[in-house]
């Protein structure tokens, strides 16, 4: 269950973080990369987040390419937004974590739209 280990609400406020500090237009590619890490070590080991760790991976190697695809970027956060939202409303949730998940979701789908 999401929200569970100091380790997954910590990656949660970090990003939050990140994204609120740099108003959402200058975070990078290697910043992204570093937050996907953390969120990859934060998840390891759940059965139930295979397919969230999946789509984590996949984003994390097209922000490292030399290219990013803008689109198959925006396609996978956009894809993370709606899984974080469906978390955040899911029978688990609860108190400021699922606050803090349903901010995450709106933050990935702002970015995404200024792909």
């Amino acid at each position: 269950m999401m929200g569970s280990n100091i380790l997954e609400e910590r990656m949660l406020q970090d990003t939050l973080g990140v994204f609120r500090d740099d108003s959402q237009s200058s975070v990078t590619p290697a910043q992204g990369v570093m937050l996907i890490d953390g969120w990859l070590q934060a998840l390891q080991g759940d059965p139930n987040l295979e397919q969230l760790e999946a789509e984590l991976t996949e984003l994390r190697n097209e922000l490292q390419s030399g290219q990013p695809n803008e689109q198959r970027v925006r396609e996978l956060m956009l894809s993370l937004a709606d899984k974080t939202q469906a978390i955040a409303e899911g029978p688990n949730a609860e108190g400021t974590w699922t606050g803090g998940l349903e901010s995450l979701s709106k933050i990935l789908r702002n970015f995404s739209n200024k792909l």
